[in-house]
């Protein structure tokens, strides 16, 4: 159901270019780039995708064969009692311990229907911080090429190649570049994905250009940090259609399972409206419209003037109660699951919606949270309504 639910979220809704803002300088900030001696197990960060094809071109792709590739260094597999350098190594999905990168090649592809290769060093690479810490810094002092113990069968068949790995100290794993050496990769698109403590993918993108001159290295990686990996999967399938990578689903709505559906939105400007109509005749469910009784004109909207009403919210929070013409639905109680649909504002849910949701009681049911926004994805704000809800189930 989850997996359903997401590709219809991405199919319909291409975060539209609406009045709604991530940071005041403009499309928000991802963490800045830093050296620290932990960014050897560094699995990670935020990345948003822009710029759209033709349709022709992502036809071309659909008919494609595609590899996702990857390196990834959990720091255990037992999911209790962590500490905090094998808790920001991994994440832990249906009790079952990955590292970031691995779960971020998972969702690749399962939403992209590609092959998986995963490289293992020949020796494998010690679980202890510290040691792995500087064991890959010597390796990358020394320009070492670890051995791979495994290897890819028939690379000539990939068009497309997605190649993850952590961030370790600014650059690739250096069993990356045994990667790189291993194979010709000439007349292939390669598309990176990475994991960061807070680098991103520092030039590593610009190195794989160099190492594989004669493939097409699409720069429009996705990158996430560690501390928002468990919480990427929609934004990771988002870029996938972007780039045109989606796989074809049909997407159905079986009753048994979503049982009675609502769409709550509130839209500023009409955009995330229209994508609660194309979520409601998919799903036949009930719409309804989250009304301010003092709506937002455009000049309340002006996020580039600190003196328009939204501006002035959101540099004072506890202005930011907005009453509703009513936070009450009919029949409530009979419904199973709920999107919630909003723009996005300064990187959270625009707030019209937080009295909806502090108002209702979600106990028992399902939340889908989504949303518009001129770049940015999701982020945390389906996490913080989610948090205001109560208890719940959200996808």
């Amino acid at each position: 159901m989850k997996r359903l639910v997401s590709i219809l979220l991405v199919t319909i809704m291409i975060f539209l270019l609406a009045a709604c803002s991530n940071n005041k300088t403009g499309n928000g900030s991802d963490s800045e780039a830093k050296t620290e001696k932990n960014t050897a197990s560094e699995e990670e960060s935020a990345s948003d995708s822009e710029g759209q094809e033709s349709e022709a071109a992502k036809d071309t792709k659909a008919d494609k064969k595609t590899l996702v590739v990857y390196f990834s260094m959990p720091e255990t597999t037992e999911p209790n009692n962590m500490t905090t350098e094998e808790a920001n190594s991994t994440v832990v999905i249906n009790g079952e311990v990955l590292g970031n990168t691995q779960y971020v090649a998972q969702v690749i592809q399962e939403n992209t229907g590609a092959d998986i290769f995963r490289i293992e060093p020949e020796t494998p690479y010690p679980t202890d911080h510290e040691t792995l810490v500087d064991m890959a810094k010597v390796e990358q002092n020394q320009n070492a090429r670890p051995a791979i113990k495994n290897s890819v069968d028939n690379m000539e068949q990939y068009d497309t190649i997605f190649i993850g790995y952590p961030n370790w100290w600014g650059d690739m794993p250096m069993i990356l570049y045994s990667f790189f050496d291993e194979y010709d990769l000439s007349g292939k698109t390669i598309v990176p994905f990475n994991t960061h403590g807070g680098s991103g993918f520092s030039d590593t993108i610009s190195t794989i250009t160099e190492l594989e001159p004669n493939a097409e290295v699409n720069t429009d990686g996705f990158t996430v940090s560690r501390n928002n990996v468990e919480e990427a999967e929609q934004d990771i399938i988002y870029w996938l259609q972007n780039l045109g990578y989606l796989a074809e689903a049909t997407v159905e709505t079986d009753n048994a399972e979503t049982g009675k559906v609502l769409i709550a939105y509130y839209s500023a400007t009409g955009s995330t409206r229209k994508v609660a109509e194309v979520i409601a005749e998919h799903t036949g469910g009930d719409v309804f419209e989250i009304t301010p009784k003092e709506e937002y004109t455009n000049a309340d909207l002006d996020w580039t003037n600190s003196d328009s009403r939204v501006s002035m919210e959101y540099d004072n929070p506890d202005s930011r109660h907005v009453e509703l013409v009513t936070t009450e639905v009919e029949n409530f109680s009979e419904y199973d699951t709920v999107f919630i649909g909003y723009p996005i504002w300064w990187g959270i849910a625009a707030w019209p919606v937080d009295d909806f949701v502090k108002e209702n009681d979600f106990t028992g049911k399902t939340i889908i949270p989504f949303c518009t926004a001129a770049s940015s994805g999701i982020g945390e704000s389906g996490k913080l309504l989610a948090e205001m809800a109560g208890r719940y189930s959200v996808l």
